[in-house]
C-alpha cells in the first residue's frame, strides 16, 4: 500500500500538523480534530520515524525531500520538549502514555523521541547531496545533526538514571515503577538498546514474571484492569517482535501461535483475549492488532 502510505504522510499529516510542529491525539479521516482527552508526545515522534521507515521501503528521495519541512518542524517541537525535560521542568511537559491512561514522563515516549532524532540524522544524510549547491543549508544541516547527536546521548542517560530501577534491576515505564509491555519499545522498534543487553534481559524476565498469564497471553502492564484485565493481542505480538530481534524464533512462534489460535473463525483479531474462554473480547477487528500481526508474519515467515 505504498501510494496510500505516501498520501498519509504527504497529505494527511501535513494537513493536521499544528503550527508548533506537533500533532494532536486524534483526528477524523477528513483531517478535522476529533474529541481528545490528552496529549501523547510519542505520536509526534512516530510520524518522523514513520516517514523514514517508508523511505527505507521505497527508496524514494523525492518523498523524503517533500516531507523534510514537516519533519523539521516536528523535530523542533520535540527538541523543545527534551530541553525542558533536561532542565528539570518535568511537571510542565508531561504527556499521556500510549495507553492514554497515565500522565507523566514515560520510557516508551522517550524511546520514540530518541528514534525520531536518530532517523532525522539519517534523513539529513540521505538528502545532503540534494543541497550540494546550497552552502547555507548544508551548514544548517551539520549544526542540526550535532545537536541531535548530543540529545541522543542525553535521552539515553536520562532513561538510565530515571527510568531504571536499580533495586529491581529492570526498566520501569514511568515513576509509578510498574512493568509494562511497552518497555519493549526500547528494543523494538526504537532501538535505544540491543536485545541481549543485561538490563533488557532483566526486564524481559520481569515481564514474564508479572505480565505472562497461565494461558501464555501477556497483559499490557501490572494490575491492568481494563475491561476485566485480559491479555492483549498486541502484547503477544510485541513479545514476538522482541524475540525475533533477539534471534529466538522458537519463543517468537510461541507468542505468535497464541494469537493465531485465539483469532475468530473469520480470522479477525481482537483487542484482548479472555483467559477463561480463550475468546476474543472487546474490540474485534482492531487495526493495531492486525498491523502488528502482519509485521510479525513478515519477519517470521516471509523475509
Amino acid at each position: 500500500m505504498e501510494k496510500e502510505t505516501e498520501k498519509f504522510y504527504k497529505t494527511f499529516c501535513k494537513m493536521t500538523q499544528s503550527k508548533s510542529g506537533m500533532w494532536e491525539q486524534r483526528f477524523y479521516t477528513d483531517g478535522t480534530l476529533a474529541p481528545c482527552w490528552g496529549y501523547q508526545i510519542d505520536e509526534t515522534a512516530s510520524v518522523i520515524y514513520g516517514v523514514f521507515n517508508h523511505y527505507e521501503h521505497t527508496k524514494d528521495l523525492k518523498f523524503l525531500k517533500d516531507t523534510l519541512k514537516m519533519c523539521e518542524s516536528a523535530t523542533k517541537y520535540l527538541k523543545k520538549y527534551i530541553q525542558n525535560l533536561l532542565e528539570g521542568k518535568e511537571e510542565e511537559y508531561k504527556s499521556y502514555d500510549l495507553w492514554e491512561e497515565n500522565e507523566g514522563i514515560h520510557t516508551y515516549s522517550l524511546a520514540s523521541i530518541f528514534a525520531s532524532f536518530e532517523v532525522m540524522i539519517k534523513i539529513y544524510d540521505k538528502l545532503k547531496p540534494e543541497f550540494a549547491t546550497n552552502r547555507l543549508k548544508l551548514e544548517k544541516i551539520q549544526k542540526e545533526k550535532a545537536i541531535l547527536k548530543k540529545y541522543l546521548i542525553q535521552i539515553k542517560d536520562y532513561i538510565l538514571k530515571n527510568l531504571y530501577d536499580n533495586k529491581k534491576k529492570t526498566f520501569i515505564r514511568n515513576r509509578d515503577g510498574k512493568t509494562d509491555i511497552s518497555l519493549l519499545g526500547l528494543v523494538t522498534p526504537f532501538k535505544v538498546f540491543v536485545p541481549k543487553e543485561k538490563k533488557i534481559l532483566n526486564t524481559i524476565e520481569r515481564i514474564d514474571l508479572n505480565l505472562r498469564t497461565y494461558t501464555g497471553g501477556y497483559l499490557r502492564y501490572e494490575t491492568d484492569r481494563y475491561v476485566g484485565g485480559n491479555p492483549w493481542v498486541i502484547a503477544n505480538l510485541w513479545m514476538a517482535n522482541y524475540y525475533i530481534e533477539a534471534g529466538n524464533k522458537t519463543k517468537a512462534r510461541e507468542c505468535f501461535d497464541f494469537v493465531i489460535k485465539t483469532a475468530t473463525e473469520h480470522g479477525f483479531l481482537g483487542e484482548q483475549i479472555e483467559n477463561k474462554t480463550m475468546q476474543t473480547k472487546w474490540v474485534i477487528g482492531l487495526g493495531w492488532s492486525h498491523a502488528m500481526f502482519i509485521n510479525v508474519l513478515q519477519k517470521l515467515y516471509v523475509q
